[in-house]
């Protein structure tokens, strides 16, 4: 009777140990990944939001607004596109502030939260540079306001500002002063706007915002996965 409930302790504790190392296993377009984790440490929904945290950091994460192109875009743009992109903006940044992520992860939280907080600040002062570009200037970088200053002004200065930008970009682009007499013989006023606004004023927005280095995200996705994994983490790739 004594043997049997030894017996009996010994399988409820190997039982109980492979219970605390579980395999988590995940995918992206080209690689299958495994790995065991201590699941007195982290569970599986920590590890999964730990991974959506760092795959989210070098992609866009809001997608209810893209920068008027062309004409039929700017004549469609309405500040119910800031209402919208608020209303994502809120969701968005609240659904990640609520992930549960592994503590090693925390950071990495924040830092995606940083992410889209500048990825809403371009997007909204963009509509605005279109719709409002007084409130742009007041809220916008002191060095991109050079783009919105001419539409506080008058159509000369608009069209003199875009000259400009178009021969600073003709010295490495030989088709910048092709297609900017094009537009300038097809629309030249909304043309105007839409290099010095999406073009001018956005991206030099975009350049001041947070970014984070694809290569630092993808050093700390391989520094998180050997802390969550150890040696067995595993990875197979299809061949290119």
């Amino acid at each position: 009777m004594k043997a049997v409930t030894v017996a009996a302790l010994l399988a409820s504790m190997a039982v109980t140990t492979i219970a605390q190392a579980q395999t988590y296993k995940w995918q992206d377009d080209f690689c299958s990944m495994q790995g065991d984790f201590d699941s007195k440490k982290y569970t599986a929904k920590q590890i999964k939001s730990s991974h959506l945290v760092l795959e989210s950091l070098t992609r866009s994460n809001l997608e209810s607004f893209f920068p008027p192109m062309d004409i039929d875009a700017l004549d469609k743009l309405s500040m119910k596109d800031l209402d919208k992109l608020t209303e994502e903006y809120i969701k968005v940044k609240n659904n990640i502030e609520r992930l549960d992520v592994v503590p090693d992860a925390k950071g990495y939280k924040q830092e995606l939260v940083k992410s889209i907080d500048g990825e809403y600040k371009q997007n909204k002062l963009t509509i605005l540079g279109y719709l409002n570009p007084n409130d742009a200037l007041k809220q916008s970088p002191k060095m991109c306001h050079q783009y919105i200053k001419p539409l506080l002004q008058n159509e000369a200065a608009v069209q003199t500002k875009w000259k400009q930008i178009v021969e600073e970009r003709a010295v490495s682009n030989s088709y910048a002063m092709s297609r900017y007499l094009d537009e300038k013989a097809s629309n030249p006023a909304k043309y105007a706007k839409i290099d010095l606004v999406t073009f001018g004023f956005g991206n030099c927005v975009n350049e001041q915002v947070y970014h984070a280095d694809s290569e630092v995200v993808f050093k700390n996705q391989q520094k998180l996965n050997k802390t969550l994994f150890g040696k067995s983490f595993k990875q197979m790739c299809d061949e290119p």
